[in-house]
């Protein structure tokens, strides 16, 4: 465990939705496309990566994570035109009838006996997912 003198604020929104993609087998399949959003302070600048943590509830569970890795350090807190920076992750697949809990958080984390900001949503997946083309 490392200590951080500084680390980043919390992410400003999350926001998770169904997106449909087709595949050779002539069925639909569906992933999550997890959008979140950066807070608009000077802790940016502390920031390295976002994680991202999907677990599945239902006829089988599944828990997995991402990192997503910022290429370069922020110089600016919001992207041109005052703007909050976004990013996107498609890749998490879905199956049908089952409850996510998406949660994600700033990287480097919190350290001991710190507030550990994250965020958290859930999304639930309809029954009728797999359809044929």
């Amino acid at each position: 465990i490392k200590w951080h003198s500084l680390t980043p604020a919390d992410l400003h929104n999350l926001s998770a939705q169904l997106i449909e993609t087709e595949v050779d087998t002539h069925f639909r399949s569906y992933l999550i496309n997890i959008s979140w959003s950066l807070s608009m302070d000077a802790s940016i600048k502390e920031l390295t990566a976002t994680k991202i943590c999907v677990m599945s509830k239902g006829i089988r569970e599944h828990f997995e994570c991402i990192r997503c890795n910022y290429t370069e350090k922020f110089q600016s807190q919001t992207m041109f035109g005052n703007r909050r920076w976004q990013f996107h992750y498609i890749g998490f697949p879905v199956e049908p009838e089952m409850f996510y809990s998406i949660s994600a958080y700033n990287l480097p984390p919190a350290n001991i006996y710190e507030d550990s900001p994250s965020k958290s949503i859930m999304l639930t997946s309809p029954g009728n997912l797999l359809v044929s083309i």
